[in-house]
């Protein structure tokens, strides 16, 4: 996952494990200590994006999102993940899309926060990507879709796709530069049957080199599916 910022907002700090109610978590964090992406031990990965589609409210009247993986991380499976969504305070957040992926299940499911409703899709058990954008969300994503259609499906093909500036260096490529925002880090999460490994580049990953694999073990029979 690629995360895109203004350029005057602070540096983020790196991954790190934690606890999340039950659970063992990993991810890189905000100084306040919310996040946009992370992994849990029970095989539990979430990323959130801003949904810049949807009407935006005053930051000033509104609670951070980044608040809201920490707290679903604590989930032990996509039902108890839904059950905690809920309770979240919704009603203060600005809208955000955020993708679960399950190991154990097999299940990606997108939740959608429009500032007014919530709601979730399912996806099958294959590759899709997501695109963010406070430039242009509609434009950004009919120019970056065609970037990732025949896209080869290995981690080299993958880094090399979020080092991206086709078309061109600017808004519309996948690592993203403009004036007054760019991209800012780079997060990679990978699950085998016994544990969980999360890489990051603290910058943008056209230029900055990735960090050592941070590992999580995850519990017992939490990717039982996987082959």
């Amino acid at each position: 996952m690629n995360r895109d910022e203004q350029k005057s907002r602070p540096r983020a700090l790196p991954p790190r494990r934690r606890k999340t109610g039950a659970q063992a978590s990993l991810y890189p964090s905000e100084n306040s200590g919310g996040t946009w992406i992370g992994i849990n031990d029970a095989g539990l990965a979430l990323a959130l994006i801003n949904w810049y589609a949807k009407p935006q409210r005053d930051r000033s009247l509104c609670r951070s999102r980044g608040i809201v993986i920490p707290q679903l991380l604590a989930a032990k499976d996509p039902k108890d993940l839904a059950h905690r969504l809920k309770k979240l305070p919704l009603s203060e957040l600005n809208p955000f899309r955020l993708i679960a992926v399950c190991a154990r299940t097999q299940n990606i499911e997108e939740w959608r926060w429009d500032g007014k409703s919530l709601t979730s899709k399912r996806f099958s058990w294959k590759r899709h990507h997501w695109f963010s954008s406070g430039y242009d969300e509609a434009l950004v994503n009919r120019r970056r879709k065609p970037l990732v259609r025949e896209m080869a499906e290995t981690p080299a093909a993958i880094r090399k796709l979020h080092r991206a500036h086709e078309p061109e260096r600017g808004p519309f490529s996948i690592c993203m530069h403009r004036d007054v925002a760019e991209t800012v880090s780079y997060t990679e999460i990978a699950v085998t049957k016994r544990k969980a490994r999360l890489r990051y580049v603290a910058g943008a990953p056209c230029t900055k080199k990735m960090s050592a694999p941070h590992a999580l073990p995850l519990t017992r029979g939490a990717v039982l599916q996987l082959r």
